[in-house]
């Protein structure tokens, strides 16, 4: 039997609010969402045709990894209530009923014609009730400086360059220069030709994975580790391989360096990823002894390490120990390391202006990628970001101020309202990472979110969809809302 198919698509922003509270149902968590797409096309609110989001943007949506959805759909597929073409999407169906392909799936990843990728785990493209607390986030507001300084920026500051086309591909040679001695003020031998200005760090990260990885090479990230990351290098085809993360609850707190060592020297990976300093999302910070036994480890093993250093502003002391370039140089260890930075934490997330810094040879490999990517930055951002530079001192005491007052609240929330939650006092970030002990911490987000308050649960970090009883409450709010939204999350675990 054969019918036509619609020609709609589900976005993913809708599809999302449509499976609210499918986590609450019992077994795996694949299973679980199969069902609940199962139950809207057999109710109708999913029409059988209607074009699904891919993958990965349902992944983000949901806060599950892409493997949680590549089941759930396969599943479905395997049943008959979804089909697939190459080219044409995911759309919904019903079993015995032959649907043809749709023409297009752009519809269907619910993204518009721009292909962005929807804002990662913020919540605030999902449908939440009234005055909902959002500690999904780390993100800080701008600082008032931000504001003042782009003031200042006038014509002057342009001389000379309205005569030149715009494509700065490496970055205005100013900041260029800017962040080199930036860098060799924190001990990072840097010359300002291998340092390439990125649309944010997020965007050094994916230049890192699309000029250094092929589909099928290892790499190694921690457990739990950044979203953004974790998704840049699935999206290269990149095979994970994870080491756990100390918290410092009990002792040193960074990646599990014994563990690292074996793991480096077994496998012999293309990539090394980290965030050794504030790591996101658990706060810790890797000392200084065992930074240079990750040099070591990688120069002996013939891996290149990715210093995300984009937290590093967010350290609730100062300054943090050396970045891993500072250390390789500083003992003489011939290690391959790239140092990645931002200007969103100190200053303010739009200005979209972050680096990566690394070994001429292949930095010249990542200047084609950005070339192939954007052409260059944004001037304007770049102007301004030059501007602000040399108050970073002043913004760095102004986040420390802010970031302790939201921590010394989250800490006091927490022991009040939560009690039996385990965490360690973060060294820096703008989050608490709790263990709620035989809790499904996808579950009680979505309960949070009833709730009205936002929280990120662990799965979400980790490679292998684990940490399940790990959530990430962030304190970037103001100290009353973080309060709030701590006693609101404990409503919904009663």
């Amino acid at each position: 039997m054969s019918a036509r198919l619609g020609k709609s698509a589900i976005s993913v922003t809708r599809l999302a609010g449509l499976l609210q509270g499918w986590t609450e149902e019992t077994g795996s968590l694949h299973r679980r969402l199969a069902l609940a797409i199962r139950q809207l096309v057999e109710s109708g609110e999913l029409p059988a045709g209607t074009r699904l989001p891919a993958e990965r943007a349902m992944a983000v949506s949901l806060a599950v990894s892409r493997s949680t959805v590549v089941a759930a759909y396969d599943d479905l597929r395997s049943e008959g209530w979804l089909a697939s073409r190459q080219g044409s999407g995911t759309w919904a169906r019903r079993p015995g009923i032959d649907y043809p392909a749709p023409e297009s799936r752009a519809g269907a990843l619910g993204l518009g014609r721009s292909g962005a990728v929807p804002a990662p785990l913020t919540g605030a493209h999902l449908p939440n009730p009234p005055d909902t607390v959002d500690l999904s986030t780390g993100a800080l507001p701008g600082l008032p400086m931000v504001a003042e300084i782009a003031a200042t920026v006038g014509a002057a500051d342009y001389a000379g360059l309205l005569d030149h086309h715009g494509y700065f591909v490496g970055g205005l040679p100013e900041l260029r220069v800017a962040l080199a001695t930036q860098l060799a003020g924190r001990g990072v031998p840097a010359a300002a030709e291998d340092v390439i200005v990125t649309s944010g760090s997020q965007q050094a990260v994916d230049m890192l994975a699309q000029g250094l990885l092929q589909p099928g090479d290892e790499i190694v990230l921690e457990e739990p580790t950044y979203r953004g990351a974790l998704e840049a290098f699935r999206a290269r085809g990149a095979k994970v391989l994870s080491v756990p993360v100390r918290t410092g609850r009990r002792g040193p707190g960074g990646v599990d360096i014994e563990v690292l060592e074996r793991l480096l020297e077994s496998r012999r990976p293309k990539l090394l990823y980290l965030l050794p300093t504030a790591h996101n999302p658990t706060g810790a910070t890797l000392g200084l002894a065992d930074r240079l036994r990750v040099v070591r480890a990688a120069a002996a093993t013939g891996v290149a390490v990715v210093d995300d250093g984009s937290t590093v502003d967010t350290s609730l002391s100062w300054p943090p120990p050396a970045p891993l370039a500072a250390v390789a140089a500083e003992h003489g260890v011939p290690a391959t390391v790239f140092s990645v930075g931002s200007l969103s934490k100190l200053f303010w997330g739009g200005l979209r202006v972050g680096w990566v810094h690394g070994p001429p040879d292949l930095i010249t490999r990542l200047s084609r990628v950005k070339n192939a990517a954007d052409l260059g930055s944004s001037v304007p951002s770049q102007l301004l970001g030059l501007k602000l530079l040399p108050h970073s001192d002043h913004a760095r005491r102004l986040r420390m101020g802010q970031l302790s007052a939201g921590l010394t609240a989250a800490e006091q929330a927490a022991h009040e309202h939560l009690p039996g939650w385990e965490f360690a006092r973060p060294l820096g970030g703008a989050a608490l990472w709790l263990r709620a002990p035989g809790r499904d911490s996808v579950a009680l987000a979505a309960r949070a979110r009833k709730h009205g308050v936002l929280v990120v649960p662990g799965p979400a970090y980790s490679a292998a969809e684990g940490l399940r009883e790990w959530l990430r409450v962030g304190y970037s709010v103001s100290p009353e809302r973080v309060r709030e939204g701590i006693r609101r999350l404990a409503a919904a675990d009663d």
